[in-house]
């Protein structure tokens, strides 16, 4: 008899890690906050679990996630920018040219923190979107155009570091294939 595998579903696991991060902020806002103001950055770093649909056919997994971002703080509640992220979908290989592929987003992006003392924040944004791949029997690069949403929290680490929980769930299309993507991850940020 075969064993059936216990997978957690993308969205019990992003209602959990919301219930942790708000059951974590009481705790967290008895620190001194640091007060946002001009620039900002952060990198982070996660998982998503990414359905994809092309040509009639459906791909749905979990990949390695990794974004650049940073911009300016219009007031200590409101932050705009630029996200540069994107998924792995296949490493490339220096000794074979046909392996690798993945997803590379540039979008604006908002930061909005309802709590200038706090550092539970809302995210959304959009832009351009491109789906690379080195095989020989797939188009180099598919553009155009995706949106994301998501929040997280600021816990302040070091003076003007904090690690950022986050979650996401974004949106992308090039003609025949979309995305829809689940992400969680951790971020370093200098807020």
């Amino acid at each position: 008899m075969i064993e059936a595998k216990k997978i957690i579903h993308p969205v019990k696991l992003v209602y959990t890690i919301l219930l942790a991060i708000f059951f974590l902020a009481p705790a967290a806002s008895a620190e001194e906050h640091y007060i946002r103001n001009g620039f900002w950055g952060g990198i982070d770093t996660g998982a998503g679990f990414l359905q994809q649909s092309f040509n009639e056919e459906d791909d749905d997994d979990i990949y390695f996630f990794l974004g650049f971002q940073g911009g300016y703080t219009i007031n200590p509640h409101f932050l705009i920018g630029l996200e540069l992220s994107g998924w792995l979908l296949e490493a490339s290989d220096l000794e074979d040219p046909n392996k690798g592929k993945g997803i590379s987003q540039v979008f604006l992006i908002t930061r909005l923190y309802p709590s200038k003392g706090s550092g539970l924040f809302v995210k959304a944004g959009g832009g351009y979107v491109s789906n690379w791949s080195n095989r020989s029997d797939e188009p180099r690069r598919k553009e155009g155009w995706g949106l994301t949403v998501g929040g997280g929290y600021d816990f302040l680490v070091y003076e003007a570091i904090a690690l950022s929980p986050f979650a996401t769930f974004s949106y992308g299309e090039t003609g025949n294939w979309d995305y829809h993507a689940i992400t969680f991850g951790l971020g370093f940020t200098i807020p």
